[in-house]
């Protein structure tokens, strides 16, 4: 008996729980800590992936908008098509005006993002500068201007072909990234490569619209003058183009060689050297101030409602005398869409995605009698949009 009760009691210490509930007590005691380190590198990871994520939040694209020196209604109606295409996508527009002597900088795009101003004087530097005007140079200027602060595409109207060159080549090496900015062209055609989209009418067909409404207003017989700058840029060839293709088809009418003017005050000239020589039915101005100097001879005349005017442009005086009965139409493009359109193809290339080479806008003729058409009062005043 003695030895089956000692037996027992070894048995009962080999087997004894007291072991296995301290080694599964271990075991617990293990597993929580692992699962407490594992939960607090969660929450560590999880806060650094947070942090991550909030830092490659990309900022909203800066889109550059360098409009000609001083404020036409065509220039005023570009920025803001601008401004309203940047508010869809949540761009932020840097205005620039290329002022001769200084550029003036504004950003009133977001309106989550506060407008500010900037003055800077800036100098030109480089090669080859005295070939330049002083409106080329200060273009380049605010496009230089542009780029250091951090513009990421550019819309540009350009004043000639060698100043687009050059802008190219400047949005194509000063990117802080290293990668060249988008350059959109507004208005103008040049033979340039590196452009990203151009936006602007067709010359050839506005060119049309113009001689055939002179020819409807002379009822097909009279003789024309053609008023206007030397035409050093396709848009102005592919105009006066258009402009003789539309009224040779009436052999009444008499076609003038063209008076070359770029000023309102030798285009006046022009025109007053024009009638003193012979008889003129009609003028057809292919820019504003040859249009405004054509109508400042006929005042001078009285002969504002017997010699029509045709001419292009939006600007307010335009305006004014169309309203008059001075001019009979204009030719308008939508500076609204070009500008709007224009921010479209600069986004849509800072996102991959696909981008028209061309976009044509759409032009109208205007006449003292449709002016107030509500179509055409959105057109002639853009803030209505």
């Amino acid at each position: 008996m003695i030895k089956g009760k000692e037996d027992k009691a070894i048995i009962r210490r080999v087997f004894s729980t007291d072991p296995i509930k301290k080694f599964s007590q271990s075991i617990l005691r293990v597993r929580r800590c692992t699962g407490i380190a594992a939960a607090g590198c969660c929450l560590f990871l999880g806060t650094a992936c947070g942090i991550s994520n909030a830092d490659s939040v990309l900022p909203p694209p800066r889109v550059a908008l360098i409009t000609p020196a001083g404020t036409g209604e065509l220039a005023e109606a570009i920025k803001l098509g601008a401004e309203a295409a940047a508010k869809e996508h949540g761009a932020e527009l840097l205005t620039v005006e290329a002022f001769p002597s200084e550029a003036a900088t504004y950003a009133p795009s977001n309106p989550d993002s506060a407008i500010h101003r900037v003055r800077e004087q800036q100098e030109l530097s480089g090669q080859g500068v005295s070939a330049y005007s002083q409106r080329e140079q200060a273009q380049i200027r605010a496009v230089t201007q542009a780029l250091q602060q951090g513009a990421s595409a550019l819309l540009v109207d350009p004043l000639s072909e060698k100043v687009l060159g050059d802008i190219i080549q400047k949005a194509q090496t000063m990117n802080k990234s290293g990668m060249s900015v988008p350059v959109i062209v507004l208005n103008d055609e040049f033979p340039v490569e590196g452009i990203t989209s151009v936006i602007s009418m067709d010359n050839v067909e506005a060119g049309r619209q113009a001689g055939e409404a002179m020819a409807e207003l002379l009822g097909g017989r009279g003789s024309v003058a053609l008023l206007g700058p030397d035409p050093v840029n396709p848009g102005l060839i592919h105009r006066e183009q258009g402009v003789m293709e539309a009224l040779v088809q009436y052999s009444g009418i008499r076609i003038e060689p063209k008076s070359v003017c770029s000023t309102r005050e030798v285009c006046w000239q022009a025109a007053k050297q024009l009638l003193d020589e012979q008889q003129v039915d009609g003028f057809i101005a292919l820019q504003e101030p040859a249009s405004l100097g054509a109508a400042d001879e006929l005042h001078r005349r009285k002969l504002e409602h017997q010699v029509n005017i045709v001419g292009f442009g939006s600007e307010q005086q335009q305006l004014e005398q169309l309203q008059e009965g001075v001019f009979q139409h204009l030719i308008v493009q939508n500076g609204f869409s070009a500008g709007y359109l224009g921010l479209n193809q600069a986004v849509a290339r800072l996102n991959n995605q696909q981008v028209q080479a061309r976009v044509t806008l759409e032009t109208k003729l205007v006449s003292t009698d449709n002016m107030f058409w509500m179509d055409n009062q959105k057109l002639l005043f853009p803030f209505l949009q």
